[in-house]
């Protein structure tokens, strides 16, 4: 019996000893210049490390919390420039045009590598021989300086991106396909599917690709080669690295389409968390509420504040007409032409609103992870999308049924209550936003799972290029099909030739006939 005990005791060791063993070196970048992003990353990096994983992320001062179990590098100057932003009203330029939004961007991309690779915590990490990573995490969002430490740690890449997914994300995995690209920004990108639409959508996003080459690009690779001394060569083959790109995405809030192996849907890895609880006193409000509750949030990102003062007070009068309660986020507590309906909260536990029984519709701006938590629960929304992604997370949501989305440039108090009061009538967005929960609900493993899987499965296998779709190993003819396009026309081209000479010659007789018996 004590042998027996002997045996199982080694075994056991010998399995932690394993598994120890494959604990590896991770290292995180993410510089991000708003809270919501770091939601995303939380559960996964978390549990990474709880599996045993040494962790390493490089982030802003205080965003996010510090994990337990995780190294933190924090980039001051990060913070600081998320600071000259929100004073000089940055965020409100974006909304311009097309250019101004690729100009700043481009400006911002810019400081956040240089800020990132000349910070003291970093360049005593590149300094200490003793440092290893074995995998490189980061999002996939033109920050190419940063891929000089994939090469310098000999580490594999994997992309995790906190938005959906678009052209430029799709070619860093591999998986091009011209003819349905998302773009980056939705600023001007026609949501029309006519042919004019079309050409007109191509050009947008061969625009955004003139930006990438000519401004972004050239920009990073000054860094690139300031600080790691490759050459634009190394840089553009590390472009082409990336493993595996989790994706803060699923395939029921939009279109379908066929990716490559390496793209994995992660939508819905923050709900891993445990929600906010609610107060005493917004509960009872959720409760008594007998006409159902309407929840009006523009976000994290967007303050109350930042919106024009007559959108203010023509929402305020718009909720005064309705028999609902109104829940509003707003970090402007005091607002004194607001009607008995309205209640105000300035920190909304919004997953414990929107999963209320009571919640009938959810206005919001469109921000990815709202849309994730009306989707998980249900709820209908009516989406105001001000800026980033935002118009391309209500446009999906809203061809699917569950949503309508307005213009907040335009909106008035009579087009406001008669939407609102047309989706509250209609039952139709309220059970096909249930149809669509289900969908997005009903999976083998939960999000949180298959991020993790996945990552320790690039971990596991390196070699990744039967993962992804090479461009530069498939001629430019075979990837468009131009051969058999080719050999398809020519055949065609044969068939209608002669059947045009074959009815030509006919006419010809015809006429000759005609004259011989029509002198």
């Amino acid at each position: 019996m004590r042998l027996r005990y002997c045996w199982l005791t080694l075994s056991l060791c010998l399995l932690l000893q394993h598994d120890r063993a494959q604990a590896a070196n991770i290292l995180g970048i993410f510089p991000y210049r708003h809270i919501s992003p770091f939601f995303v990353m939380q559960p996964l990096v978390r549990t990474l490390a709880t599996r045993g994983h040494n962790v390493t992320l490089i982030t802003p001062i205080g965003m996010p919390n510090d994990i337990e179990g995780v190294r933190h590098i924090r980039v001051a100057q990060l913070n600081e420039r998320i600071k000259e932003m929100l004073e000089s009203d940055q965020v409100l330029d974006f909304m311009i045009n097309k250019w101004t939004e690729s100009a700043l961007t481009a400006k911002a991309l810019f400081n956040a590598s240089n800020d990132i690779l000349s910070d003291p915590g970093v360049q005593r990490m590149l300094h200490d021989k003793s440092e290893s990573f074995d995998l490189i995490i980061m999002e996939p969002s033109s920050l190419d300086a940063l891929y000089g430490l994939v090469e310098f740690y000999n580490a594999t890449l994997m992309g995790l991106s906190s938005i959906r997914i678009n052209w430029h994300t799709y070619e860093l995995a591999g998986n091009p396909a011209p003819s349905i690209y998302e773009p980056i920004s939705p600023v001007g990108f026609s949501l029309e599917t006519s042919l004019f639409s079309r050409v007109y959508n191509w050009i947008h996003i061969m625009e955004e690709k003139l930006v990438n080459y000519l401004i972004l690009r050239p920009a990073q690779l000054h860094l690139f080669q300031k600080f790691f001394g490759y050459s634009a060569q190394k840089m553009n083959e590390l472009r082409s690295r990336f493993s595996l790109m989790l994706i803060n995405s699923h395939y029921s809030m939009g279109k379908v389409r066929a990716n490559a192996p390496n793209i994995i849907e992660v939508g819905g890895l923050h709900l891993s968390e445990p929600p906010e609880p609610s107060d005493e006193e917004l509960q009872k409000f959720l409760d008594k509420a007998d006409h159902g509750v309407i929840y009006f949030s523009m976000g994290n990102d967007i303050l109350i504040k930042f919106l024009p003062e007559n959108i203010q007070e023509l929402l305020l009068q718009t909720f005064a007409t309705l028999n609902e309660s109104i829940i509003w986020k707003s970090e402007l507590l005091y607002m004194p032409d607001k009607s008995d309906n309205v209640y105000v909260v300035e920190q909304a536990p919004q997953r414990h609103i929107l999963n209320h029984p009571n919640v009938r519709l959810f206005i919001t701006n469109g921000g990815l992870l709202s849309v994730i938590e009306a989707v998980d629960s249900g709820v209908p929304m009516l989406g105001l999308p001000m800026f980033f992604d935002q118009f391309g997370n209500m446009r999906w949501v809203q061809l699917s049924g569950m949503a309508e989305v307005m213009d907040i440039n335009s909106l008035n108090k009579d087009t406001l209550t008669e939407t609102i009061k047309h989706m509250l009538a209609n039952n139709s967005y309220y059970l096909k936003a249930k149809e669509i929960s289900q969908f997005f609900k009903d999976r083998p493993m939960s999000p949180l799972d298959t991020a993790v899987w996945w990552t320790e499965y690039a971990l596991r296998n390196r070699n990744i290029t039967r993962m992804r779709l090479n461009l530069e190993e498939i001629p430019l003819i075979e990837y468009y099909r131009i051969d058999s396009i080719l050999a398809f026309s020519l055949r065609f081209g044969l068939v209608a030739a002669s059947l045009i000479f074959l009815v030509y010659t006919l006419f010809l007789k015809y006429r000759i006939r005609l004259r011989r018996l029509h002198p």
